[in-house]
C-alpha cells in the first residue's frame, strides 16, 4: 500500500473508535448518551415578574449548556393553550414545570387528561389566598410557601393591631368566624358579614362612624372593588386572606430542580420552599 494512503486510513479508524460508525461509515451518537439526555417543558405565567422570568431564562440556558438538557419554553401564559397541548401530543418530555399560580387550574386539567409520562412540578409564585386551595393533582409535585409560616406572620400582624388602643372593624363570612381572642363576643357589633348581606357596606360605614374605627380587617377573601370602597372611607385596610407576598429566589429554585433531575429523586406531593428558595415574606 502506498504511504500516501496511510494517514487518511488512520484518521478514519480513529474517528470510528471515538464516535462509532454506522453501516456506511457515518458517525452516530451512542445510545447511552441519548438515554442520559433529559427533555424539559417549561410553562410560565404572564404574571411572573421580569426578574423571575430572567432568572428562569438564564437557568434554562445553563441547563442546556452545562448538562445537555433539551427544553421547550412557553412563556407569558394566562392558561395552558393549544401550543402547549400540541407539544404534549407530539413530543416526549421527562419533566414539566408550571411556574405561576394562575396556570395551576388549566395545568391540572391537562395533567389529568394527558397520556404523558412526564413528571410534573408546580412552582407557586405567591402564597395561595385563603379559601382557594391548591387545586393541584396528587400526581404532581407542588412547591409552595410554608403555610404555617404564613399563619404565624399574619397572626402576629393582627395581634400587634389588636393590642393597640384602636377600634377595629372586621369583615368576614359566616363560615370564617373571627377568633375570640381577637374579637370577643361582647364586640360582635364590630363584625360585618359579607354573605347574604347586600347592605354590608352601609352597615360597615355606620359601624366605622359609631366606633371611630381606625382599621378594617377583611378576614375572609374579598374582591378588589370591595376593599377599594372601604379604603375610600379613609380607614386603613388589612387583607388578612391575602395579606402576604413572597419574594422567591428563582435561581436557587431552578438550581434545586436541576439537582432533583440529576439525582432522579423527584416525588409527588406537597413540599415547602426551603430557606434558600424563599427570600422573604412581606405583609401587604
Amino acid at each position: 500500500m502506498s504511504k500516501k494512503w496511510h494517514l487518511p486510513l488512520i484518521l478514519g479508524l480513529t474517528a470510528c473508535l471515538f464516535t462509532g460508525c454506522g453501516d456506511r461509515g457515518i458517525p452516530v451518537i451512542k445510545q447511552e448518551l441519548l438515554d442520559k439526555k433529559l427533555s424539559v417543558l417549561m410553562l410560565t405565567s404572564s404574571a411572573l415578574t421580569a426578574s423571575s422570568k430572567e432568572a428562569i431564562a438564564q437557568s434554562l440556558k445553563d441547563w442546556q449548556d452545562s448538562n445537555a438538557i433539551a427544553f421547550d419554553w412557553v412563556k407569558d401564559l394566562n392558561a395552558l393553550n393549544e401550543d402547549v397541548t400540541t407539544k404534549l401530543k407530539t413530543k416526549s418530555y421527562d419533566y414539566i414545570y408550571v411556574a405561576g399560580n394562575e396556570l395551576f387550574p388549566s395545568a391540572n386539567e391537562t395533567l389529568q387528561s394527558s397520556q404523558s409520562s412526564a413528571k410534573w412540578t408546580f412552582l407557586q409564585s405567591q402564597p395561595f389566598a385563603v379559601g382557594t386551595g391548591n387545586a393541584v393533582s396528587d400526581q404532581a409535585t407542588l412547591l409552595q410557601v410554608d403555610t404555617q409560616q404564613l399563619e404565624t406572620m399574619k397572626n402576629k400582624s393582627v395581634q400587634d393591631l389588636v393590642f393597640q388602643p384602636l377600634a377595629i372593624e372586621w369583615v368576614t363570612r359566616s363560615d370564617r368566624p373571627i377568633p375570640s381572642t381577637w374579637a370577643p363576643s361582647e364586640e360582635a357589633d364590630h363584625i360585618v358579614l359579607l354573605d347574604n348581606n347586600p347592605q354590608w357596606y352601609q352597615q360597615l360605614s355606620f359601624q366605622i362612624l359609631q366606633h371611630h374605627a381606625s382599621w378594617v380587617i377583611f378576614y375572609s377573601p374579598a374582591d378588589a372593588d370591595q376593599m377599594q370602597k372601604v379604603k375610600n372611607m379613609g380607614v386603613s385596610v388589612m387583607d388578612f386572606a391575602g395579606a402576604v407576598t413572597a419574594e422567591l429566589n428563582w435561581p436557587q429554585i431552578m438550581n434545586n430542580r436541576l439537582a432533583v433531575m440529576k439525582s432522579k429523586s423527584w416525588k409527588s406531593g406537597v413540599q415547602n420552599y426551603n430557606v434558600q428558595e424563599l427570600k422573604e415574606l412581606k405583609m401587604k
